[in-house]
């Protein structure tokens, strides 16, 4: 048994968008410890579709409309997550980062933002699953951009990914 898949994407409806979904919401079923996201674009894309409220069982006080990752991220720190952000300094990522500014606010010891010019890695990393490549958490990136990724859930491939972004980045935590 595999204990990873390649995606590529190109102007896909579909795909990255409802995996991300997918593993976002079982992300709040079980969420982790620490969630990083690092991307150098990054803005407060749609990344679920609640317009029917079929995810009211899971968080009632969402509306009936599409999810934006910063009400994610809202949700894993009221989970008890601990959420860090690697991105750069462009313009494009304000708007977002004004929001999770304000999650940091409400919650200093658990919502972290690091900010590099030459950051170009882009991934997320949770306790369950790593997913990386080419693809900027942006709605081009997700909705349209030709984009190859590679999700893994096996434990060691997790584990290892972990090891770089703290060894790195953790020094700042």
């Amino acid at each position: 048994m595999t204990s990873r898949r390649q995606i590529y994407s190109r102007r896909s409806a579909v795909l990255p968008a409802d995996l991300l979904q997918s593993l976002f919401l079982a992300e709040l079923l079980f969420p982790s410890r620490r969630i990083w996201i690092s991307s150098p674009w990054i803005t407060d894309v749609d990344l679920i579709d609640n317009r029917s409220r079929q995810f009211g069982t899971l968080v009632p006080h969402w509306q009936s409309t599409p999810i934006r990752l910063s009400e994610v991220l809202g949700e894993f720190v009221d989970r008890g997550s601990e959420i860090v952000i690697i991105t750069s300094y462009d313009p494009k990522n304000e708007d977002f980062l004004s929001r999770v500014d304000e999650l940091h606010h409400l919650h200093p010891d658990r919502v972290h933002v690091f900010r590099e010019n030459l950051v170009h890695e882009k991934g997320i990393l949770t306790d369950h699953f790593t997913l990386d490549g080419s693809m900027n958490f942006t709605y081009q990136g997700i909705n349209y951009n030709q984009e190859h990724v590679f999700y893994h859930w096996h434990p060691e491939l997790i584990h290892e990914r972990r090891l770089v972004l703290e060894s790195y980045w953790g020094n700042r935590l």
